[in-house]
C-alpha cells in the first residue's frame, strides 16, 4: 500500500465513524422517545482497482438501517389514548396539511410505531411527532374522541381492532374499528421523521390487518434504543476514529519527509 493509499483510506474510514456516531447520538438523543427504532450502521470493505491479480483495501462504504422489527419495551403510561403495537405492523399516520381550525390530510400516508397519541382541539388523536391517527387506509378522518369534560375515561381495543371509549359515568361510546398496516419487508421502509416511515417498491404495497398482533389503550412501545448499547458502541467508534486519525497524521509526516528530500 502506497502512502497515498493510506491517506485515502484513513480519510475513507474518518468519514464513516463520523457517520456512524451521528446515527449513534441520534440512538441516544431519542431513547426516551415513544416507538423510537434505533439507526444501524453497516460497514463494507471496498477495493481498490489495480492491475495485479491481488487487491488491497481500498477504503470502505457504509449504510444505515433502522431496527423495525426489533420491539420496544411495552409500559403503561396511564393515559387513555396512548397506544401500543405489541406483535408486527404500524399505525395508519397523516400529517396535517391544512390547519388547525381547517384540517386537511391529503398528504402522503405514513406509517409509525409511535403510540403516545392525544386529542388535539378537534378530539383528533395525534402523536408527539405531530401525525394523526387513521383507523385504516379508506377513513376520510382521523380517529376523533370527545375533549374537555366529555373526554373518554378510558379506551379499549378488542382482538378485532373495535375501538371503545369509556366515559367517567360508565357509558361506553364505538369510535370505529382499528386495522395496522403491515409489510413484507418492512426493514426496507423509508424513514421520514418522528419515527414515521413511508412505503417503498422493495418494502411491498402494505396489507391490512391485525394478523395476530395487540394494540394495548393506556400504553406505549419505548424506544429499542438501549443507553448502554449505545455508549458501547460510541465508545468503540471513538476508538476507531482515533485510530484512522493516527494512520492519517503518520501517512502526512511520511509524506512531508518524502517531500523535504526533494527539495
Amino acid at each position: 500500500m502506497s502512502l497515498l493509499d493510506a491517506v485515502s483510506n484513513s480519510t475513507s474510514g474518518l468519514s464513516a465513524q463520523a457517520f456512524a456516531l451521528n446515527n449513534i447520538s441520534g440512538n441516544i438523543a431519542n431513547s426516551s422517545t415513544a416507538g423510537f427504532k434505533s439507526t444501524e450502521t453497516h460497514f463494507a470493505d471496498l477495493l481498490a482497482e489495480t492491475e495485479a491479480g491481488s487487491q488491497p483495501a481500498g477504503g470502505v462504504s457504509l449504510s444505515s438501517r433502522s431496527s423495525l422489527q426489533l420491539q420496544g419495551t411495552i409500559a403503561s403510561t396511564g393515559v387513555s389514548t396512548n397506544l401500543a403495537i405489541s406483535g408486527d405492523g404500524y399505525f395508519i399516520v397523516k400529517a396535517n396539511t391544512g390547519s388547525t381550525a381547517t384540517p386537511s390530510f391529503g398528504g402522503e400516508t405514513g406509517y409509525t410505531r409511535r403510540g403516545d397519541f392525544s386529542a388535539d382541539a378537534n378530539g383528533y388523536l395525534v402523536n408527539g411527532a405531530g401525525y394523526y391517527l387513521f383507523a385504516g387506509p379508506s377513513a376520510s378522518a382521523p380517529v376523533q374522541v370527545a375533549t374537555g369534560s366529555a373526554a373518554p375515561a378510558s379506551l379499549a381495543i378488542s382482538a378485532a381492532g373495535s375501538i371503545t371509549a369509556t366515559n367517567a359515568d360508565g357509558s361506553t361510546k364505538s369510535l370505529g374499528t382499528m386495522t395496522l398496516a403491515q409489510f413484507d419487508s418492512p426493514e426496507t421502509l423509508a424513514p421520514l421523521d418522528g419515527g414515521t416511515y413511508l412505503a417503498t417498491d422493495t418494502s411491498g404495497t402494505p396489507s391490512y390487518g391485525l394478523a395476530g398482533s395487540s394494540v394495548t389503550a393506556g400504553s406505549i412501545e419505548q424506544s429499542n434504543a438501549s443507553i448502554s448499547d449505545q455508549f458501547a458502541k460510541m465508545i468503540e467508534t471513538q476508538q476507531a476514529y482515533s485510530a484512522n486519525t493516527k494512520v492519517l497524521n503518520a501517512a502526512n509526516e511520511m509524506l512531508q519527509d518524502a517531500l523535504t528530500m526533494y527539495v
